[in-house]
Parts: C-alpha cells; structure tokens; sequence
C-alpha cells in the first residue's frame, strides 16, 4: 500500500478553476494559507524585465514581511504590463487580506502563463471568493494540496511534489515542496514556481541563507532550453506550527539536506517533464582548473542545441561536445581532455578513443537516461547539470503557446 503524503501543519491549501485558462476543467488560481505568520525566504529570476508579482515579492521579501497568505495563478505572467501590472498586484494582494482579515502585506503573489496580456483581475477576484469559501470547508489535507499543485501547472505533463519528515532535537517537522516548471529552464532558475513548506521555525536570515544554498545546487543546475523567464520563483515559509523552533547546527544541517533532496528531485521532474523531452541527461566537468572553468564548459554542453538534438536522435555525434567545450572560453589542454558516455570512453586525449565502436556510444543514447563525463584533467574543480533533449515536440508546444 503506497504510504499517504504528510502536510505540514498549520498550512491550508485550495486550487480552483476561475477562467484564466480556456478549459472548463483547468485549475487555474491557486492558495496556500498558513495558520500563523511564516518566516518567508525567496530567491527570484535575475530577468531585466521582472514580472509585476516579482517585483512587488522582492519589496515584501526586503522590507522582512512575514507571510500568511500565497496566491497563485497560472494561465497569465502580469509580466511587460507597466505600471498597472503592479497596481493590479497591490489591488488582488488587499482583495485577498480583506478575505482573510490579513494584511496585504502578508499576502504574497505569484503569476505564471503568457507575457505582456493584463492581469485579469475580476476573473481572479471571483475565484478568490471561491478559494476562501473553500478553505474554511474542513477537507482532506492531501486532496486539497494536489489541487493547489495543479492548479499552478501551464505545460506541465505532471505534478511536481515531494513531502518529508524529520526528526529533530526539537520534534518531529514536515517539509512539504511543490513546483511547476517545463519549458523556459535555464539557470539561474526557470520558467519555474517552487514552493517550500516546513512548520518548524527557523530564524529569518537563517532561513533565507539555507534556502539560497539550496537552489544554487538544485534549480540553478537545471536547463531545458536555455530560456529564462520573467516570472521564476522559490518561496519558502516556515510557521513554527510543530513548535520545533532548530537553531542547533545539527538540526539545521539536518533541514539543509532534506530540502537539497526534495529540492534536488522537483528539479530532476522538471527536466524530466521538459517540454517535448524523451531523455534526462545529467552533464558533468570534473578535472577543471577552477570551479568558474567547470560551471562555463557543462553550461556550454548542457545548452547546445547542437548537443541536445543529438541527444534525441541518439546521434553519438561526440564532435558536437568536443565544440562546445572548446568555445566555452575556458584556456585547457585539449590533448588532455576525456569524454564517456556513462562508462563508454569516447574520448581519450581529445581524439576518438581507439576501442570506441559508434554502436557502444548509440547504446547509450537509445536510453531514458544517461550521463556524458568530461574530464579535463587539469585540476581538481567539478560541477553537474541536469539537461534534456531538444525534440520536435518542443517546437510543436511552443508554435502553439498562445492558441
């Protein structure tokens, strides 16, 4: 029997349909309620073209707010909408405290859809009606949460969540994560939302420095199609509901590692569900003269168009790896330079291993997932991306975006 998902207590979630997107049966607006004030932390897209929500976030987040409430709505980015974008934030965020006898500053709000359309502020006015009524309705914790996790899904083919306990010196926390993200997926970040959720207790800078942490090594190690979005997010609330409050270093370092896992495995699905994906490819430097030099040569395979077509015509065309590493910018020794596609050796001293057959490499390729190793021998630094495969799919998805 598949063991039933823990939430976190003193968080309420609903997800609701509310004609953002055309389907009748799309679930489009999202909320997630915390009982108790929560310590926010966040990290947010480095866009020079920010979303109206991202902008009004960096201000709360800024100013040390602490949050109650989280809406969410997909089917529409208030992204490229001037000025009234961000009057349009500010009218929904009081709207929604008004409903909950919050303050809007405590009201936190997230877009996710197509850029440069108006908000469309009655339709969500509407339906946050509705997401109140609904959680005042006692329902099952579980139900209600996938709800909200598709509810904030654009061309998402599944669900993104994890959940974990752990057992501290304080008590027993949950940690619930949530996230929609599969196209626009590059670093920093992605067309992504996450959402973290604990009801331990954490000091504020303490939480916004594990948090940060935590994404450098999970959703900036990511890309799909080397995109980034105007709108990408990581939010984390902690409300102390368990009444653990962690400040030893041993609790805390116990919390960093479980989010690193659960944040590690929301951005494994999202490349998993890239848009149009068949292959998850994990992409690795090892041998690199500095870590600056390993993060520029994976980055340049993990994004070649080139290499990531290759990947989805199981081409074992190791010459388009060899390019991308060479016009990384990084000064090395190309005689020096080794390439394996899981534990194939292709290359050996930058020319074509001597016992490499092209039917050992294609082996490799046909499979769902694989890794490509480049070894430059020329230190000690490493880094490690996940990548997907560019297919006909992804062109298709994206043609059609907007229809």
């Amino acid at each position: 029997m598949e063991k039933k998902m823990q939430i976190c207590l003193g968080f309420k979630f609903a997800g609701i349909h509310c004609g953002l997107k055309k389907a009748e049966d799309a679930l489009d607006l999202a909320l997630i309620l915390s009982q108790t004030p929560a310590t926010a932390a966040a990290t947010f897209t480095t866009n020079r073209f920010p979303a109206a929500p991202v902008i009004y976030g960096r201000r709360q987040l800024a100013a040390g707010e602490s949050l109650r409430a989280v809406l969410i709505n997909s089917g529409n980015a208030n992204a490229c909408t001037g000025s009234q974008g961000e009057i349009d934030v500010l009218s929904v965020a009081e709207f929604l405290g008004a409903a909950l006898n919050i303050k809007a500053a405590e009201v936190f709000i997230s877009s996710t859809g197509v850029i440069g359309e108006p908000l469309p502020v009655t339709k969500i006015l509407k339906g946050i009606e509705k997401l109140v009524d609904g959680v005042k309705i006692p329902g099952d914790p579980v139900i209600t949460f996938e709800r909200a996790v598709r509810a904030i899904m654009t061309t998402d083919r599944f669900p993104k969540m994890v959940a974990c306990q752990l057992e501290t010196s304080q008590g027993r926390v949950t940690i619930n994560g949530f996230a929609k993200g599969a196209g626009m997926i590059h670093p920093n970040m992605a067309t992504m939302l996450a959402y973290l959720l604990t009801d331990a207790k954490i000091e504020k800078n303490t939480w916004q420095a594990l948090l940060s942490r935590v994404v450098e090594h999970s959703f900036n190690r990511i890309s799909v199609d080397g995109d980034m979005s105007t709108n990408d997010t990581v939010l984390a609330l902690a409300n102390g509901a368990s009444g653990s409050f962690l400040t030893t270093a041993a609790d805390l370092e116990l919390l960093e590692n479980a989010l690193l896992q659960m944040t590690q495995e929301l951005a494994y699905m999202m490349v998993k569900d890239g848009e149009g994906a068949t292959k998850v490819v994990k992409v690795m430097v090892t041998g690199a003269p500095s870590p600056t030099a390993a993060e520029k040569i994976c980055r340049a395979v993990a994004n070649s168009s080139l290499v990531k077509t290759a990947f989805f015509g199981q081409d074992a065309n190791w010459g388009r790896i060899i390019a991308a590493v060479g016009y990384a910018g990084v000064d090395l020794r190309p005689e020096l330079v080794n390439i394996d596609f899981d534990q194939v050796r292709v290359v050996s001293g930058g020319v074509r291993d001597r016992d490499y057959r092209e039917e050992m490499g294609a082996a490799v390729l046909r499979l769902p997932e694989f890794s490509v190793k480049i070894d430059l021998q020329s230190g000690e630094d490493e880094f490690l991306l996940l990548t997907s495969d560019l297919t006909h799919d992804y062109i298709s998805i994206n043609a059609d975006y907007r229809s």
